[in-house]
């Protein structure tokens, strides 16, 4: 009444049960498992030297193939959202900046993150929180990078330079003016008096002109006939002498 252990023999072998744990071999000629072809046993099999099996590609083929893949995708994707701002003018780049760049919504799309990173490699004061067991080895990385970032900062901004010389037939460096620091004016000129100021009496008036089409909010000066009206006149400047009979 119970399971049998063993099955009649059928085409001359025992047939198993199937509560049992035995698995037939998984090779060929066997009817348990998947017969594997003997292409695909021999490309699984180490490739043999002086054989006519081709030999693996070297790391370094494989990368800068993927490398130049790279490259060549990104260059498209360039060309692509050209010619989309030229369609749009420029409208397609703002738009997507405005809708998915964090730099544009916090005002940072600007900044050039060398520079930050330029600093942050050449100044001492970064270096304080270094473990000293590991300092001198982040210095000479800082210092590694800080040298690659001059150089490339420099170089973009000599063919600037170039760039915008070259409008006016010149060539870089441009000249450089070192202006001194301005002085006040009542230092430049010790002797200056404001009631001597002649500019003063014409900087008051207005042409006729000015007076009706002008501002209107303005007020006109006040009419002047004779020197001593002006409010900066002193006496003896502008009356010869201040005599009565002159």
């Amino acid at each position: 009444q119970g399971a049998p252990t063993t099955m009649p023999l059928v085409g001359g072998m025992a047939r198993m049960p199937p509560s049992s744990a035995w698995m037939p071999p998984s090779g060929p000629g066997w009817g348990g498992g998947a017969a594997v072809p003997p292409s695909a046993s021999a490309s699984l099999a180490p490739p043999l030297q002086g054989s006519g099996v081709q030999q693996p590609v070297p790391y370094g083929v494989v990368k800068q193939q993927v490398t130049d893949r790279l490259n060549m995708a990104v260059h498209k994707r360039h060309q692509l959202i050209g010619q989309l701002d030229q369609l749009t003018e420029g409208e397609y780049s703002e738009h997507m900046k405005n809708t998915f760049s964090a730099a544009r919504k916090a005002g940072l799309d600007g900044v050039d993150w060398r520079v930050p990173r330029l600093m942050y490699c050449t100044d001492p004061k970064h270096n304080a929180e270094v473990n000293p067991a590991f300092a001198h080895e982040v210095q000479e990385r800082k210092a590694a990078d800080a040298r690659v970032l001059e150089e490339q900062l420099a170089a973009e901004a000599y063919d600037a330079w170039a760039r915008r010389l070259q409008e006016v037939g010149k060539q870089p460096p441009p000249l450089e003016v070192v202006r001194r620091a301005p002085v006040p004016f009542l230092e430049a000129a010790p002797n200056y008096c404001a009631e001597e100021d002649v500019w003063s009496r014409t900087l008051e008036l207005r042409t006729l002109d000015e007076a009706m089409r002008g501002d209107v909010s303005r007020p006109l000066p006040r009419p002047t006939v004779h020197a001593e009206e002006f409010q900066n006149f002193r006496e003896g400047k502008y009356i010869k002498d201040d005599c009565p009979i002159a």
